[in-house]
């Protein structure tokens, strides 16, 4: 049996990226993602919550915010865990390993929080920081 874990999702920030570090000083950004879903002559909203580590996740802190559209593509993961009141909780997350920042189709820089070149979105993996020890 083949296993196969991707997912690529399109939309936009729905609060600012939260970035933290873990007690061993590792980078980890935290953001929420709508993802517009039209249905006939509706429209619906889907929401995820995205984690991104490491140089990724700081890039992304750095230079987006609430409202800036991105693409990302990356894993699921399932992650279970007690609360405060004993209960069992789950839930799904995404797990980016590429993002790329989408312009809003507006002026030069627009909407973006860092200059744009000519229109060009940019992309950044977690390969591009495969030469960086962790």
């Amino acid at each position: 049996m083949v296993s196969y874990n991707r997912v690529i999702l399109a939309g936009n920030l729905t609060r600012d990226p939260e970035l933290r570090f873990t007690q061993s000083g590792v980078p980890v950004c935290e953001f929420g993602l709508a993802v517009n879903r039209v249905r006939s002559k509706s429209e619906e909203v889907d929401f995820f919550d995205v984690t991104a580590w490491r140089e990724l996740g700081e890039t992304i802190a750095n230079y987006k915010k609430k409202g800036d559209p991105i693409l990302v593509e990356g894993r699921l993961q399932y992650r279970t865990w007690e609360a405060q009141d004993g209960s069992k909780r789950s839930k799904v997350d995404v797990v980016a390993d590429n993002v790329q920042f989408l312009g809003r189709g507006g002026g030069e820089g627009e909407g973006s929080g860092r200059p744009r070149r000519g229109g060009d979105d940019v992309e950044f993996s977690e390969k591009d920081f495969d030469d960086i020890p962790f």
